[in-house]
């Protein structure tokens, strides 16, 4: 193997392992939030208006995916309660 492509391989290797620990972290939010409305809801203390200025920003910061922050807001309006 040659320098050259042994330096392009490292490259694409530290490439896609920043890309997987990214998508790790996206899922993390998203499970995180998605219990917190679960609890919230089933202890029926949920703020709804906090939560959902919540899930706009990690929205924005791309901490969760379009349908992942649809998915979130409509747990709460089935369940949620206004604080």
């Amino acid at each position: 193997m040659s320098l050259t492509a042994w330096i392009a391989g490292k490259i694409i290797d530290r490439q896609y392992n920043k890309i997987l620990k990214g998508m790790e972290v996206n899922t993390m939010t998203y499970k995180l939030m998605k219990r917190i409305i679960e609890n919230g809801i089933k202890k029926g203390n949920l703020d709804r208006e906090s939560t959902l200025q919540k899930l706009d920003v990690f929205l924005m910061a791309d901490r969760i995916t379009v349908e992942e922050y649809q998915e979130l807001v409509e747990m709460m309006e089935e369940g949620g309660t206004d604080e």
